[in-house]
């Protein structure tokens, strides 16, 4: 058993000055008293948050593939990217993997099932909960993603379609502009990437993914949702979250469902989308947002709250949910973790400041300091 006291203790209702105690790595009691004794962590009258959630991180494939040109071995990556994440305060980790046709100079179904192969291999070892969510590319060869949905480690689908004149890509100038920039294409390459997609049955490639994910009981997001009749569709076919929506119109329909929306905690940070879309400040402003999520950067999971905070646009303890207890309900893993309650998995982060940056001064992962720092002051 230890103690952590001398906290401001952040809930899912309320922040309280108090402590928590910790035995067989779940959290045990919760009290306003500060204790003194052995095992104890004095949190020095810092932030106690719960360990954040992240839904869909992008920065495995990158840690691999950090340039084109260049690639690490996956188990290197992976260690070094799971102590990355500790220090940023995410206890569970969700990675997003693309399940494509080799379209885009690394992401294909190859590599990504070695990717899931070595977390397997290597998730006893690591620091932090480490798990896959799959992104289906419903414009390609699906086989791939059929045969990882079964596997444990997978939490989540996401269904996407990336061909032009949609979603992110309004019209075929947009899709070429940006895969030239983001992955280097030529003009000839992103052709053929467009004429390999023009060759598959998205309808039925959609039916057969969503098919075995509702058998396995895996949570299903729909992707870049950019109009109402979209949304209407995708929660037809029993979708639950609304990854990205595009629009505000979108976001507005898939709040009318009932479904969950998720938006990048980046966006956030940066006070606008990196491709001009919906501006998850402007979402939440309309009360559409229920997740964030580290997108392209796990750092802005824990800064995101904070600014809403500052921002007058939620109370501190409000904002923490989007990253935490929200994500857990939308994955199915909140009776377990996501909130600072008894009966809960001991996954917790203790924050400091430096300049009004929060930064994570520990990581405890099952009732075990995996992560430590001080700050200098």
């Amino acid at each position: 058993m230890f103690i952590i006291t001398n906290a401001k203790i952040v809930m899912p209702d309320r922040i309280l000055n108090g402590s928590v105690v910790i035995e067989n790595g779940k959290i045990e009691k919760i009290t306003s008293d500060k204790i003194e004794g052995d095992n104890i962590i004095d949190a020095k009258g810092k932030f106690l948050l719960p360990g954040l959630i992240d839904i869909h991180g992008d920065d495995l494939e990158k840690e691999i593939s950090p340039r084109p040109s260049v690639n690490f071995p996956m188990d290197f990556a992976l260690i070094n990217l799971d102590r990355k994440t500790a220090a940023c305060g995410i206890t569970t980790k969700l990675h997003a993997i693309a399940y494509f046709e080799d379209e885009l100079k690394g992401r294909h179904p190859a590599k990504s099932k070695e990717i899931l192969k070595t977390l397997n291999r290597l998730r006893d070892k690591l620091l932090v909960n480490n798990l896959i969510h799959a992104r289906c590319e419903i414009s390609s060869d699906i086989s791939d993603i059929l045969q990882v949905i079964d596997d444990p480690c997978v939490k989540l689908i996401s269904i996407m379609d990336h061909t032009p004149g949609q979603g992110q890509f309004k019209n075929i100038e947009d899709y070429k502009a940006y895969h030239k920039k983001v992955y280097g294409l030529k003009e000839e390459e992103i052709e053929r990437i467009l004429n390999r997609k023009r060759e598959h049955d998205k309808m039925s490639n959609l039916r057969k993914v969503l098919d075995k994910a509702h058998k396995t009981g895996i949570p299903i997001a729909s992707h870049d949702d950019d109009t109402d009749k979209k949304v209407e569709f995708f929660h037809s076919l029993g979708i639950e979250i609304s990854e990205f929506p595009v629009t505000l119109e979108a976001a507005k329909k898939a709040k009318e469902l009932g479904m969950i929306i998720s938006m990048g905690a980046p966006n956030v940070v940066r006070g606008r989308s990196s491709t001009g879309n919906l501006s998850a400040i402007e979402a939440i402003k309309h009360n559409l947002v229920d997740v964030l999520c580290s997108d392209y950067s796990a750092e802005a999971m824990l800064y995101a709250p904070f600014i809403l905070e500052r921002k007058k646009l939620m109370t501190l303890n409000e904002a923490v949910n989007l990253v935490s207890l929200n994500p857990a309900r939308a994955i199915g893993m909140d009776d377990e973790v996501g909130s600072i309650e008894p009966g809960k998995q001991a996954d917790l982060i203790i924050v400091d400041k430096i300049d009004e940056i929060p930064v994570v001064t520990k990581t405890i992962v099952n009732g075990k300091v995996v992560y430590s720092l001080e700050v200098r002051k």
